[in-house]
């Protein structure tokens, strides 16, 4: 009994450290850096600690002001929604960022994620527009 009882207790442990995206709640969770809820579904973002700790945010330059005094653990994940595809976070440091004055964003950057470059393509306008990549996103952010 005393085995099934250590096995089953180091199997709940190793399930609870799952490094992995986690959901966010919409209009539940709140941003880790600014508090606020989060309610848009296409600018939302996440880190994931190398211990499985999630950090929700309702924009993507919450996460990247966040990232300015982090003194959490190790990151394993950075996450940003699909704005072509809401709720679906992908790798933030894969994905391709548009800032545009035709796309608001919760903290007014104006900033949103693709995954991929055609869907970014289609939002491109005659208005201001910026794109970048994650190297090209932080140092934009960051000397803010």
């Amino acid at each position: 009994m005393k085995k099934v009882w250590i096995l089953l207790s180091l199997i709940v442990f190793l399930a609870s450290c799952e490094v992995a995206p986690q959901e966010i709640h919409y209009g539940a969770d709140g941003c880790s850096f600014c508090k606020m809820t989060i309610v848009d579904s296409k600018h939302a973002a996440q880190i994931v600690t190398t211990k499985g700790k999630a950090f929700n945010y309702d924009a993507i330059e919450c996460m990247v002001n966040h990232l300015k005094a982090w003194d959490q653990a190790p990151i394993e994940l950075y996450l940003v929604v699909d704005y072509a595809s809401p709720k679906i976070l992908i790798d933030a440091q894969q994905a391709h960022y548009l800032i545009s004055e035709n796309i608001p964003s919760p903290m007014g950057a104006n900033l949103s994620a693709f995954e991929n470059a055609d869907d970014l393509q289609q939002h491109l306008s005659h208005g201001t527009t910026k794109t970048l990549g994650w190297n090209q996103l932080l140092d934009e952010l960051r000397n803010q």
